[in-house]
């Protein structure tokens, strides 16, 4: 196989994992997020407005899990002697 494919195909592999990372992230975080007591930060802890922030908190521990997973694959990367 050429190294652009095996280059290629490790990156589309890559990508794929990290989408998945990505999605288990934010579902983890609004999992977690909803055991925090909302009505402690907002008056109305269901109206849209808190649902919003919750959701844009969940995104960013789904951002933090990529990040995690993108120096989880480098590392396993550099291990292998691929760069």
């Amino acid at each position: 196989m050429q190294l652009v494919y095996r280059v290629s195909a490790t990156l589309g592999a890559d990508g794929i994992v990290l989408l998945l990372v990505f999605f288990l992230g934010v579902v983890a975080s609004w999992w977690a997020l909803g055991a925090l007591k909302w009505d402690k930060f907002t008056h109305h802890p269901f109206a849209g407005q808190a649902q919003l922030l919750r959701f844009f908190l969940a995104l960013a521990g789904g951002v933090l899990s990529v990040v995690v997973g993108l120096i989880l694959l480098g590392a396993m990367q550099l291990l292998n002697g691929a760069f």
